[in-house]
């Protein structure tokens, strides 16, 4: 459903009409050597054009906000959800299940907060920034592309340092500790 809402927003709201391509047309040409008119394109247009196209950016930008923001409160709604079930089947879990389901959801908890911080903050930030007329120039495109390709990095690495059965394991502490045991049990034989 979220992927249908965005694609239908997109495609019916948001496709660069005659007007928008028109307005883009020579900076199009001078960065990408094209022609807009031969290319598929998203856009937006807030000043500076026609009632129905501003209308249509901002009907666009605003159900872009609200179809993210959902599957933001979406995580949230869950992450609570799981909490206060995490909170009632306390009693009847080992010491140890316990632990482990609270370091899976603290786990949970860190996988949901970076796609925030590096995808839909910038997001946010690419929705509004033309509305308010603040250009951040094109060295914000090369910010997104490192950010986004820091997150395949950076998701796989909160797990590991979140759950300490695969810290121990990535750290070798595991066969670190049995070799210092298996020193200990030959120093105590020995002597």
């Amino acid at each position: 459903m979220h992927t249908s809402a965005w694609y239908a927003t997109c495609f019916y709201l948001s496709s660069a009409n005659m007007e928008i391509k028109k307005y883009v047309k020579e900076d199009f040409e001078r960065y990408f050597g094209g022609d807009p008119n031969n290319v598929n394109m998203v856009g937006c247009l807030y000043n500076e054009a026609t009632e129905n196209t501003v209308t249509r950016a901002w009907i666009a930008t605003t159900l872009w906000t609200l179809i993210s923001t959902t599957s933001i409160c979406t995580f949230l709604k869950l992450a609570h959800m799981i909490m206060k079930k995490l909170n009632k089947t306390t009693d009847k879990m080992s010491r140890k299940t316990c632990k482990q389901q609270i370091e899976l959801l603290r786990a949970l908890i860190v996988q949901t907060v970076i796609p925030i911080f590096v995808s839909f903050l910038p997001c946010l930030i690419c929705y509004y920034s033309p509305a308010f007329n603040l250009d951040l120039g094109r060295p914000i495109n090369y910010v997104e592309v490192i950010a986004l390709g820091a997150f395949a990095f950076c998701d796989p690495v909160a797990i590991v340092i979140c759950l300490p059965v695969f810290r121990k394991r990535v750290m070798c502490w595991e066969k670190q500790r049995k070799r210092d045991v298996l020193s200990k049990i030959a120093e105590t034989t020995a002597t």
